[in-house]
């Protein structure tokens, strides 16, 4: 795996999300309660952007239809058993962040 620059802290307000690409990978950053998580950007239903989705706690919500995921986890936490998105490892550096892609 390899270390990418993703973004600014800068760029994130308190609870807010910012999707990125890297290598191909579409990624799903989010800010909440003084942290960051990132996870696969797209929704398993229809492939809807996770990254605009409103959070609360560590989860966030799909703004087309509802589906909500755990940020940390990347579990689906309703409709169906077994769906998990993928989670990437974050490091800040500074005003940095950096996911292992």
């Amino acid at each position: 795996m390899t270390w990418k620059r993703a973004a600014s802290t800068k760029d994130f307000e308190k609870k807010s999300g910012k999707e990125v690409n890297l290598d191909g990978n579409r990624i799903a950053i989010f800010r909440t309660n003084g942290k960051f998580y990132a996870i696969e950007a797209l929704c398993r239903h229809q492939d809807g952007s996770l990254a605009p989705g409103k959070i609360d706690g560590e989860v966030v919500e799909c703004p087309l239809h509802s589906w909500h995921y755990n940020i940390r986890t990347g579990d689906l936490l309703d409709y169906l058993e077994g769906v998990k998105l993928k989670t990437y490892k974050i490091d800040l550096k500074g005003k940095d962040i950096f996911i292992d892609v």
